[in-house]
């Protein structure tokens, strides 16, 4: 589990095809303490385990459906990425409940800079756009932002300059595709009303089953 709230960054500085899946590894931007072998960490959204751990960085394997899944499949030398080790007893929830786990990816379509911050303006798939709310949180490559407005296939979120500064956020360009996660309670409300419809669904059918049968036996009792 993650908040979003991203610490560090990683340079990749090394991808190599193992057997259907990819060894990347990263160099840390800053000095990272704690991380082991077995830890999961998140990078650029995605929820990956440590397997080798070294002062100035570690190393990860990515299996095939992740890096068709998401854009790490995109990452080359020299790369860079968010990075949050996973919440431990007694950390700060800064963010918002993050499980690592990608919805899909999002593009960038417009970027506008403003005084104070900038906005940018994504399109994403229509099941991930469904459980986004003005007002709610989403994760865009690791990142917990604050959705301003959704509208069709698009949703903006507002960057202030301290996350363009700490997060890729600030490398990317109208086209860059990004991972995106929805709010983990919005996906929980969608399964819990989705199974409600169905039980709706149904007991509506079998109530219109039962008055056809009758109407059936009334019309034999008449003749």
């Amino acid at each position: 589990m993650f908040t979003g709230i991203v610490e560090n960054q990683g340079l990749v500085v090394k991808k190599e095809e193992r057997g259907g899946q990819v060894r990347f590894g990263f160099r840390f931007q800053k000095k990272e303490k704690g991380l082991k072998i077995g830890d999961s960490i998140a990078v650029s959204g995605v929820c990956l385990t440590a397997v080798c751990v070294r002062p100035d960085g570690f190393e990860v394997d990515v299996v095939r459906q992740t890096l068709e899944a998401t854009t790490l499949g995109e990452l080359e030398i020299g790369g860079r990425v968010n990075l949050e080790k996973s919440l431990r007893i007694g950390d700060g929830l800064g963010g918002h409940f993050v499980t690592g786990h990608i919805d899909g990816r999002g593009t960038i379509v417009k970027i506008e800079k403003r005084k104070k911050n900038t906005t940018l303006f994504l399109t994403a798939a229509k099941d991930i756009i469904t459980l986004l709310a003005d007002k709610g949180s989403v994760a865009c490559d690791g990142i917990s932002l604050t959705v301003q407005k959704v509208w069709g296939k698009v949703f903006q979120i507002a960057v202030i300059p301290h996350t363009l500064q700490v997060t890729t956020l600030g490398f990317k360009r109208a086209g860059s595709e990004v991972n995106l996660e929805v709010d983990i309670v919005a996906r929980y409300l969608q399964k819990c009303f989705a199974k409600e419809r169905s039980r709706t669904t149904f007991s509506s059918r079998t109530i219109l089953r039962e008055l056809l049968q009758q109407g059936v036996e009334w019309k034999k009792d008449l003749s």
